[in-house]
This record gives C-alpha cells, structure tokens and sequence, in this order.
C-alpha cells in the first residue's frame, strides 16, 4: 500500500506541499475478514513542518483472489467497486456505500448540511493558514478557544489517520463528504467504522500533528472537507449558516453571514446546523475582534 500511495499521489502531495514529501506513506491496517482475502484501512502521506498545506489522505481496500491482491484507493475508479463487492464481515452494507459515495459522485456542501464543529451558542476564533505558506488562504482552516470542545460537523462515520488514537479524525457523510479534524487530543475511543451524530464529541483541541504539517501555535483544531482524493475548495462552503470566503486581491479567507464577515482572529458564532437565511445575522461587529493570546493589529476589511 504505501508504494501504491506513493505511486498515485505523491506527485500530487508535492504540487499541494509545495515540496518533496520527507516522510513515506504511513498504512494503518484496519481490517481483514475472517478468510484473509479482504483488507480495508487508512493511509496518509504526512505533510512536511515547513508547510501549512493538509496531509494527502485515502482509504484503500484490497481483494485476494486466488493469485494476486487487486488493491484500491479512495478516488480512484476500482475503489467503489472494491468496497461494494466486500463482505459484511469486513464492513456492513451502510459503511460501503458510504465509502462509494466518498470516492464518485459530485463533491457538493449542501447549505445547512454541516454546523461548526463546537457547540451551539459558543464563540470561536477563526484561524486561517499562516504567513501566506498555504495554497489558498482558507487550505489551512482552523478554529480555536471556546471549551476546547470538538464536536461532529455532520453525522457520518469515524476513522482515525497515521496509527495514531489522538490526532487526525475523518467522518465520511452519507452523502459522500467527509470532515477531518486534525489535531485532537482526547479523543473518542470509538472504534474506526462506528457511527457518529452530528454534535456528538469527537475530542478536544490541541497541537499534535501525528500526519504532518505545521506545529499548530496554540490548541485549535484544523478543519477540511474531503471529497475521493482531494481536499473540496472551502470558498463558498456553508457552515452551519456561515460561508467561507477567498479573496485574491487582497489575500483573504474570511467568513460572511450577511452584513457580517469575520476575519482571521475574529471571533464566530455557532448558531447551529442552518442556513444563512433561516436566522438573522448576529449582532457582533463587521470588524471582528483580534484574539486575545496575540498581539493586536489592524484587520483588513476584504473586498467584494
């Protein structure tokens, strides 16, 4: 697996990286069904500390038939076949067409789909990718403060990533997204497979990096949508009735609801799993507060 990795993504960890990966492939084995001719699990190709861009990350199942193992990772064509075709005794019917849905299909956030991944009520700090290393100024999406209390964006499926209890979570949703969660501490000890509700807590935040990437400067959790074999652009995503936003010119990633955009540093509301419509938009500034543990600088206001 980790040359499978190697060989069909590490061309494409290099372009997001914007180096050579330093570190190979990390296999997590999560199943085998009782005959040893079905393997399911995880693998990463861990980010380097230099870069704020995410992990490359894939699930991979592999079938024995008789002479040879026909292996497949997530997002590319035999991987839904694969899946499909396994065993309940590897995994139940629901997991697998949860996973065909992940690897084909449209990568589409429905509005009102996911809700910021801490509880209703409670007020966050947008983190955004740091010192202009990333891609997209959203590719390193993070949020901080609160209780420290990370919980489910949307009801899906549990994994964990590099073979590591704490760290690196994925939840694949029925309808084919995922969420990841990097850098949890305390996390759930559910079992990879096992079903989540949107809310339930998945651990909390802190500043381990098991898959890579740059040290995290306080405890925050880093925040992604996956779709196959790619990260889902953030630009234009709803969370739970916010929506993320990229400017080029300035270089800014900023959420909006309304009249109201928070930059990175300011504070953000969880007003729950709705869309921007359902509710009005909260009574805080347009000039989103500099977050209390940095020095404080002027914020500039993006551009339409």
């Amino acid at each position: 697996m980790r040359k499978l990795m190697t060989d069909e993504r590490a061309a494409d960890a290099r372009q997001a990286f914007g180096e050579a990966p330093d570190k190979a492939p990390v296999v997590s084995l999560g199943r085998i069904s009782p005959d040893r001719t079905w393997v399911f699990g995880t693998t990463a190709i861990p980010a380097p500390a230099s870069t704020a861009a995410s992990p490359r990350l894939a699930f991979f199942a592999a079938h024995w038939t008789g002479s040879r193992w026909t292996p497949a990772l997530s997002g590319m064509p035999g991987f839904a076949a694969l899946v499909r075709r396994a065993p309940d005794a590897l995994m139940p019917p629901g997991e697998a067409r949860a996973l065909a849905a992940f690897s084909t299909g449209e990568a589409t956030v429905r509005p009102g789909a996911l809700m910021l991944p801490w509880k209703i009520g409670g007020i966050w700090t947008l983190d955004t990718a740091d010192g202009g290393t990333a891609p997209r100024p959203l590719d390193g999406l993070g949020f901080s403060g609160g209780d420290g209390r990370v919980l489910a964006a949307g009801s899906g499926r549990l994994y964990r990533f590099c073979g590591a209890d704490d760290g690196l979570l994925v939840i694949v949703h029925p309808d084919g997204l995922a969420t990841a969660y990097d850098g949890l501490r305390d996390s759930t000890p559910l079992r990879d497979g096992s079903v989540v509700q949107r809310g339930d807590q998945l651990g909390r935040t802190g500043t381990g990096r098991p898959c890579g990437g740059m040290p995290a400067p306080h405890p925050q959790v880093r925040f992604g949508v996956w779709h196959g074999d790619r990260r889902v652009p953030l630009d234009g995503v709803s969370l739970g009735g916010w929506t993320l936003r990229e400017t080029a010119r300035p270089l800014l990633g900023f959420a909006e609801r309304g009249a109201n955009q928070v930059l990175s540093g300011g504070s953000l509301s969880n007003l729950g799993p709705v869309p921007a419509a359902a509710s009005p938009a909260p009574t805080r500034p347009a000039s989103p507060a500099p977050p209390t543990d940095g020095p404080t600088l002027p914020l500039p206001v993006p551009s339409k």
